[in-house]
């Protein structure tokens, strides 16, 4: 993928983030769109562009929405660096695939922030912590199955004789 498509995908992102996606909720929760997105992308794609987008796009986030600027982008540099050591262990053409990823990476980013805010002094409780997960994961699967099959057709390509389905 071209760096003006990513960085096109990350803005459009971010700001449907940042505006439309606050009057839906679940739970007191909207699903992590950068995210979603940096699992997507770093999965399916054999280059790392999604990684130095998402750092980008975190920062920026941190700064408009955040009260501590570079955590979530931290938080994206490590999901994005441990799905670039795994995503050749995985098969791209498996929705399983893409679920485990989304799963992993939405645990993982979300206990990383947690964890630096608490090292940072935020009295933000592991209870309240754990009762949230399960609405980000529902939320951000919904977000990772409909990006599976965007872009699983792109990156894919089958062969075109008419014997294979």
């Amino acid at each position: 993928m071209k760096i003006r498509v990513a960085a096109l995908i990350f803005a459009v992102v971010f700001l449907v983030q940042g505006t439309l996606l606050n009057m839906v909720y679940l739970g007191g929760v909207t699903p992590n769109l950068i995210l979603c997105l940096v699992i997507a992308l770093t999965f399916f794609y054999e280059d790392e562009q999604a990684l130095y987008m998402g750092v980008f796009f975190g920062i920026i986030a941190d700064i408009c929405f955040s009260d501590m600027v570079g955590i979530a982008s931290l938080g994206y540099l490590v999901v994005g660096f441990l799905l670039v050591k795994v995503r050749n262990t995985l098969n791209k053409e498996s929705l399983i695939s893409s679920i485990i990823l989304g799963i992993t990476g939405t645990l993982v980013f979300n206990l990383f922030c947690w964890g630096l805010r608490q090292l940072l002094g935020n009295s933000y409780d592991m209870v309240q912590f754990l009762k949230l997960q399960p609405f980000y994961l529902v939320y951000n699967l919904m977000v990772m199955i409909i990006l599976y099959f965007i872009f699983i057709n792109r990156v894919v390509k089958h062969r075109s004789d008419r014997y294979y389905r």
